[in-house]
């Protein structure tokens, strides 16, 4: 069959957008064929399909995860052909429709994401990491190192053993002079996929919020608003989180996203 995607860029997270109406079962395939193919340097898959909550559209990603990067991407899709700044989408693995704002003259998309459920802690070995969940993702901080892929391993089994996630992230997040750095690794349960990827935005909005949370416990705030550059392999992501009475009330990420041509792709036979 025949289908045709666009590739979104947003701090370079590759993400292919399929315009087709592909069947639930095809998800997978698709999803690997696009993936495989080196020219695309694809991260991600996501697939156009109807509105279920109110969303002007909605993208059902290839594991039925959350990913603000896609959400991002989508938003500024839609609101392009649209010829308008603003969309509400809908995204696999959160409930309410999201707000995507863009800014022609910045190249940029903003989300207003979702809150973290809870920032949780878990044990791994001899040590215990902090843990942000979500609806359709959690994410293991450490500021370490990135784990060997045998421990990387391990700590997402442990992840999904204790959260019904469709997705698992472990975020390698580094203080420097400039502020902060990280690295992010996500494996999407569906797929059996594990990436290394150049940004991640559901990541962003994990990181902030543990940052935030040490910020109040320092500072002793029952509210702050934290805005952090986290630099990532691909480029840049502001995230910005408020923290009050020990949760994350507000959450945005923001950053360029780039829209590329259709592309028409021949899989299988």
């Amino acid at each position: 069959m025949e289908i045709h995607f666009v590739i979104a860029d947003p701090a370079g997270n590759i993400t292919a957008i399929v315009k087709d109406g592909v069947a639930d079962d095809d998800y997978r395939s698709v999803a690997a064929a696009i993936m495989q193919d080196p020219q695309w340097k694809v991260e991600q898959v996501g697939f156009i399909t109807a509105p279920k909550v109110g969303g002007e559209a909605r993208l059902q990603m290839m594991g039925g995860e959350f990913c603000g990067n896609a959400a991002r991407s989508f938003g500024k899709y839609i609101a392009k052909k649209m010829r308008r700044q603003e969309a509400v989408i809908e995204i696999s693995g959160n409930s309410a429709p999201m707000r995507i704002e863009t800014d022609p003259a910045r190249g940029s998309a903003k989300a207003q994401m979702p809150c973290p459920l809870k920032i949780d802690e878990l044990s791994v070995g001899l040590g215990s990491y902090p843990v942000v969940v979500f609806e359709g993702i959690v994410h293991l901080i450490t500021e370490k190192k990135m784990p060997e892929p045998d421990d990387l391993k391990k700590m997402l089994s442990l992840l999904y053993q204790k959260y019904d996630a469709e997705a698992a992230g472990v975020m390698y997040l580094e203080k420097n002079a400039e502020g902060y750095r990280m690295t992010p690794a996500v494996h999407v349960r569906a797929t059996d996929s594990l990436v290394y990827e150049n940004s991640c935005g559901s990541g962003s909005v994990a990181a902030a919020s543990y940052l935030a949370q040490q910020q109040c416990e320092q500072t002793a705030a029952e509210q702050k608003t934290c805005t952090y550059d986290i630099q990532q392999p691909g480029g840049c992501i502001t995230a910005s989180v408020t923290f009050s009475h020990g949760k994350v009330t507000a959450a945005f990420i923001d950053g360029t996203v780039s829209i590329g041509g259709e592309i028409a792709m021949e899989i299988g036979s």
